[in-house]
């Protein structure tokens, strides 16, 4: 197999990280959302090269399937967005071409990255996507699939940020889980009770029942405990804070941001972001890491949607990034001036 899997990524851990539990982690959700709907949100233009310079177009077929209408299920806008998706939770964008009997298009048609296996034909060397569960798989040349690769070590199949980012989705996923457990079992630290001689087992067992019913939770937190025959509770004052537990949280962030090439601030965290160096990174976002998402899909687009005939002609297609690439104010102040 050159690329596809059967099970969840491996575990070693007893939080399992695939698809689902990874995406209900908040930071990793919140990079791709942002991946996912800045790539969606610029549109798609044919062009054909001329001696004057160049000419928009509509007449390869593909530009209302890319800008308008990708198949009878979905907008361009939603087809960009679950591109962008499969492309960082599988490395491989991978799309059935919808034809005419004729070979007119008519759509494309997303596969999600669990149901296909990429492999190569052992006679005839070249790519085929075998797509669907086992009892239903179907084989597709590489001619019938539009793929698009992530970042890649053989340029042929792509890295999953998801399987390379486990170890950190796990610990973001785990540092949440203590988070949860701890304010459910109590608002405030635990203690220690203390009693002058030995509590017998009928007041043990309603000492735990009191508890349980009147002390433990977050709707109880603050309130005081009444002792009796002596009993003494002892606070032992261990917070979230003195473990850590908020620094790791953020360094997570970062840790999530640094995988995704998406700027903390694009996920609400500001603790070292100011206005200026906000205006700078959002800058930074789309030159080093939505412009190579363009230029890879605008390659796939060109190579594997277009003929040789069509590419001959001087026919392409490009992504309009200008809304995008605006500058700063003092920037974009002197160019007006």
């Amino acid at each position: 197999w050159l690329a596809g899997k059967d099970t969840d990524i491996p575990t070693t851990g007893d939080i399992a990280v695939n698809e689902n539990s990874a995406l209900k982690y908040s930071v990793f959700f919140s990079c791709l959302r942002v991946l996912a709907e800045t790539f969606a949100s610029v549109p798609i233009k044919e062009y054909r090269k001329t001696k004057e310079g160049r000419d928009e177009t509509d007449e390869t077929g593909w530009l209302d399937i890319l800008h308008s209408k990708a198949n009878d299920e979905m907008s361009a806008h939603s087809f960009h967005e679950a591109m962008m998706y499969q492309l960082n939770l599988g490395g491989n964008v991978v799309c059935e071409k919808l034809l005419t009997r004729g070979g007119d298009p008519y759509g494309l048609y997303p596969q999600e990255w669990s149901n296909v296996k990429i492999v190569r034909n052992e006679y005839t060397k070249q790519l085929e996507y075998i797509i669907g569960p086992s009892t239903e798989r179907v084989t597709k040349s590489r001619n019938q699939i539009f793929h698009v690769p992530g970042p890649s070590l053989n340029g042929v199949t792509g890295l999953s940020v998801l399987e390379y980012a486990v170890a950190s989705i796990r610990l973001g996923l785990t540092y949440e889980r203590f988070n949860q457990k701890f304010y459910k079992n109590s608002a405030t630290p635990s203690g220690v009770f203390e009693h002058p001689g030995n509590l017998k087992d009928t007041a043990y067992e309603r000492l735990k029942k009191q508890l349980a019913e009147n002390y433990q939770g977050l709707t109880n937190a603050g309130r005081p405990i009444l002792a009796e025959d002596g009993l003494k509770f002892n606070p032992l004052s261990i917070k979230p804070v003195d473990a850590e537990l908020l620094s790791s949280k953020v360094f997570q962030i970062g840790d999530i941001c640094r995988f995704t090439r998406v700027p903390p601030h694009m996920v609400a965290e500001l603790s070292r972001s100011t206005n200026n160096n906000i205006e700078h990174q959002s800058l930074e976002f789309v030159m080093y890491t939505m412009l190579p998402h363009y230029k890879r899909f605008e390659g796939g687009i060109n190579t594997w949607l277009l003929t040789k005939e069509q590419r001959k002609a001087g026919y392409y297609f490009e992504y309009n990034m200008a809304g995008l690439l605006r500058g700063d104010a003092k920037s974009m102040a002197e160019a007006f001036a």
